[in-house]
C-alpha cells in the first residue's frame, strides 16, 4: 500500500509540476527551438525533467526514511539536475556538461558505494578498487549519456526508461529490496505523470535535466540491483536491463569516430532517425524502438541467474544484429513505406482498411457497452465474502456519495460519477482476486471474460477513430502489466494481475462514456448495480 500511495504521490506531484512549469518555461528562457536536426517544427517547452526530479526527490522523502546510500544518490541528481538544468537554458559546452555529469557519478560512486565489484568471466573473485571503480564510473556515465541521446521522439526516453525502471523493481523484488523498488516506482510515477503531456504530439519535452535524470536513476539502480540487493544475478544483467540506448550509443559515436569528427558532435544517426529515413511514420518508429527494448528486458529476465560471459555474448549478438540492419535495408533499398511522406505507412493503410468497415466499430462499442456493465455485476454477485466489511463499508460510502451528488445537482457531477464506476471497476476485480468465487468454475469463466474483454475492448478503442485513440504509451503501459501479470515475484495476491484486469475493463468505460450521454447509461447502470452488490454484505 506504501508502494501505491508512493506512485500515486509522483504521478500527481509531476503532472501538477510540469502543468505550472510549461506556463513558465518561455519567460525563463527554457523552449526548445526547432533546428536542422531535430524532429519537430515549433517551439516546445523543455520543463517536463524539473518536474519529474522535483517530484521523484519530494516523494522519496516524505514517504519514506531512506539509508544513507540513497539520500547520496538523491544529491547526485541534485547536482547532475542542476547542470542539466543550466544547459536547458544556456545550451553549455559539451565539456561543462560532461564535468557535472562527472561530479554526480563520482559523488555515487565513492560516497554511497555504488560499485561493480562482481563479474564472473574467467576470476569469480570481486574486481580490485583500480578496476572496480573506473569501469563504474564509465558505465554510469555511458548511461548517463545514451539516455539523454536517445531523447529524440515524443514519449522515447520515457518509454525506455519505463521498461528498464519496471525491471528492475521485478528483480529487487525477487530479493526484498525494498527501497529499491520504491526509488523505481517513484521514478515510474513521475515519468507517467509527464507522459501526460509528452505523447506524440508532444506540449512539453523533458529536456536534458530528465532525460539525464532517467539514465543516471536507471544506471545507478541497475548497479546496485546486481552488486547489493540481489548478488545472486549476473553482474553483466545492466547491459541487457539498459539495452538499447547503449547499443545505440555505441552505434552512433563509433560511426562519428570513423568519420573524424568528435563523438559528441550531434547528428541525425540515432536508430530513431534510422528507423525515420527508412520510411517509419514517428508512431512506427517510437513502437518499434519500444518492441526492441522490450526484448532486451525480457531476456534480462529469463537470464538474470546466467553466466556473465553467457548474458555478454547474447548482448553482442544483439549489438550485431542491431548494427547490421540498417545497413543492409540500405543494401537492398528496403523501405517501409514510400518515399513520398504523405504517402500513409504501411500500418496506417492496414489501419484505414479496417476503419472503412463501419460495422465493425459500431458492433465493438455495442458489445462493450453491453459486456462490461453485465461483467461488472455478475463478479461483484458471484463473489464470496471473506472478512470484507471494509469492502462493502467502502462501495456503500461511494454508492451514497454519488447519489446524493446527483440528487442535489451539484456541480461535478459528471466527474463524481466517473469516480464512482471506476471504483467499482477496481473493488470488483480486486475482490475477485482476492476473496474467490462462491463455485470453482466461475474463477475460470472469470479469465475467460476478461480476455474476451481485452479482444473487445482492444478493437472498439484502436478503430473508434476521433472517439478513442491509443499512443504508444499506452501500449508500453499495458505491456509493463502484461508481464508483470504472469511473473511469479508475488507471494500472496498478484496486484500486477489485479492492475491489468482492471486497466482493461476502465478502457473499456472511457471508450463507453467518450460517445456521448446518450450511450452513457449502462456503464452508469452497472457501475451502480456492482456498488450495492458490494454493498449488500453490511446486511448479510
Amino acid at each position: 500500500m506504501q508502494l501505491f500511495v508512493l506512485f500515486l504521490t509522483t504521478l500527481f506531484l509531476a503532472m501538477v509540476l510540469v502543468a505550472a512549469l510549461i506556463r513558465f518555461s518561455a519567460p525563463l528562457g527554457l523552449v526548445d527551438v526547432p533546428d536542422a536536426r531535430k524532429v519537430h517544427v515549433s517551439a516546445i517547452p523543455r520543463v517536463g525533467g524539473i518536474g519529474m526530479v522535483i517530484a521523484t526527490i519530494v516523494a522519496l522523502l516524505l514517504e519514506f526514511d531512506l539509508d544513507s546510500g540513497f539520500r547520496i544518490c538523491l544529491l547526485g541528481v541534485g547536482i547532475l539536475s542542476v547542470f542539466g538544468l543550466l544547459d536547458d537554458r544556456y545550451d553549455l559546452n559539451y565539456k561543462i556538461k560532461f564535468f557535472g555529469q562527472f561530479v554526480a557519478v563520482l559523488v555515487v560512486v565513492v560516497f554511497g558505494d555504488i560499485v561493480i565489484r562482481r563479474l564472473c568471466f574467467w576470476d569469480c573473485g570481486p574486481l580490485p578498487d583500480a578496476v572496480a571503480y573506473p569501469l563504474t564510473v564509465f558505465f554510469l556515465l555511458g548511461v548517463t549519456n545514451a539516455m539523454n541521446l536517445a531523447d529524440g521522439l515524443d514519449g522515447l526516453a520515457a518509454g525506455l526508461s519505463i521498461l528498464s525502471l519496471a525491471c528492475i523493481a521485478f528483480l529487487a523484488d525477487l530479493a526484498d529490496g525494498y527501497q529499491t523498488i520504491a526509488t523505481a516506482v517513484a521514478i515510474l510515477g513521475a515519468i507517467l505523470g509527464f507522459l501526460r503531456y509528452n505523447t506524440h504530439p508532444a506540449i512539453v519535452f523533458m529536456g536534458d535535466t530528465g532525460s539525464q535524470f532517467l539514465g543516471f536513476s536507471a544506471g545507478v539502480l541497475a548497479v546496485l540491483l546486481t552488486q547489493k540487493v540481489n548478488t545472486a544475478l549476473s553482474g553483466s544483467l545492466p547491459l541487457l536491463i539498459l539495452g538499447l540506448p547503449i547499443i545505440d550509443t555505441l552505434l552512433v559515436m563509433g560511426h562519428r569516430i570513423l568519420r573524424g569528427v568528435s563523438p559528441f558532435k550531434p547528428d541525425r544517426n540515432h536508430f530513431h532517425h534510422k528507423l525515420l529515413s527508412l520510411g517509419f511514420d514517428h508512431y512506427e518508429a517510437v513502437l518499434t524502438t519500444y518492441v526492441v527494448q522490450a526484448s532486451c528486458i525480457l531476456l534480462a529476465y529469463f537470464l538474470r541467474y546466467e553466466s556473465d560471459l553467457l548474458v555478454l555474448a547474447i548482448y553482442l549478438a544483439l549489438f550485431a544484429v542491431v548494427g547490421a540492419f540498417f545497413p543492409l535495408a540500405q543494401a537492398f533499398r528496403w523501405r517501409l513505406h514510400g518515399v513520398d511522406r504523405g504517402q500513409a505507412s504501411f500500418l496506417t493503410r492496414k489501419l484505414n482498411l479496417i476503419l472503412e468497415k463501419a460495422w465493425l466499430d459500431k458492433t465493438a462499442f455495442q458489445s462493450v457497452r453491453l459486456a462490461v456493465p453485465l461483467f461488472l455485476v455478475a463478479t461483484a454477485l458471484a463473489t464470496k465474502k471473506e472478512e470484507l466489511d471494509d469492502i462493502a463499508v467502502f462501495a456503500a460510502g461511494i454508492l451514497v456519495t454519488w447519489l446524493a451528488w446527483v440528487g442535489a445537482r451539484l456541480p461535478g457531477a459528471g466527474f463524481i460519477e466517473r469516480v464512482a464506476v471506476y471504483s467499482s471497476v477496481i473493488l470488483v476485480v480486486y475482490l475477485a482476486q482476492t476473496a474467490g468465487f462462491e463455485h470453482a468454475e466461475a474463477e475460470r469463466w472469470f479469465n475467460y471474460a476478461i480476455a474476451l474483454l481485452a479482444v473487445i475492448v482492444g478493437v472498439g478503442v484502436r478503430f473508434s477513430g476521433r472517439y478513442f485513440t491509443l499512443t504508444p504509451s499506452d501500449f508500453l503501459v499495458m505491456f509493463v502489466l502484461l508481464v508483470a501479470a504472469n511473473l511469479p515475484v508475488f507471494s500472496q495476491v498478484n496486484y500486477a494481475k489485479i492492475a491489468v484486469q482492471s486497466a482493461i475493463l476502465l478502457y473499456g468505460v472511457e471508450y463507453v462514456l467518450r460517445r456521448g450521454s446518450g450511450t452513457v447509461w449502462a456503464v452508469r447502470s452497472g457501475g451502480m448495480l456492482a456498488l450495492i452488490a458490494l454493498a449488500r454484505w453490511m446486511v448479510l
